[in-house]
């Protein structure tokens, strides 16, 4: 009995560890504010005078994005630590809406800064790069293939 007890057992583990989900590289913060600089100022095609203006001002703020949501991340994981029998909702409503204003001033002193340095046609541009971007960060991680952006969107069903 003991030795098929101890066969299943090993089986369901070779078998758990082999059809457990494959996590992927990790990055460093540096690797990949690295990567998303690259991935931008490709899409920008802007001249090697610009792109040497706004980087130091890009990476500063990729920065300050990434403590805030290492803040916010701690503060979330503190709150789960405690118990769900001692979860304070309003706590946590405080916390996702200032994280919000945080992000929303952070990215105001972003462009308040990048209007002093270049032109508002390139901070658009650098902006609308920025959420291609993310878009196809977010499509990438769902599984879907990235959205061509010459194409029209498709309307929304009602």
């Amino acid at each position: 009995m003991k030795p098929k007890l101890l066969i299943t057992l090993t089986l369901l583990f070779f078998f758990g560890t082999l059809t457990a989900q494959q996590r992927g590289p990790r990055f460093s913060k540096e690797e990949v504010i690295n990567r998303k600089w690259t991935a931008i100022s490709e899409k920008l095609n802007a001249s090697a005078e610009d792109l040497a203006k706004i980087e130091p001002i890009f990476r500063e703020t990729e920065e300050e994005l990434w403590n805030l949501l290492s803040k916010n991340r701690e503060a979330f994981r503190n709150r789960r630590a405690n118990g769900p029998e001692s979860v304070n909702f309003e706590a946590i409503n405080e916390a996702m809406v200032n994280f919000e204003v945080e992000n929303a001033n952070i990215h105001k002193k972003y462009y308040q800064k990048l209007k002093k340095v270049v032109s508002a046609e390139l901070i658009n541009k650098l902006l609308r790069a920025e959420k291609e971007y993310q878009r196809e960060l977010t499509q990438r991680s769902v599984g879907q293939p990235p959205r061509d952006p010459r194409w029209p969107r498709e309307p929304r069903r009602p």
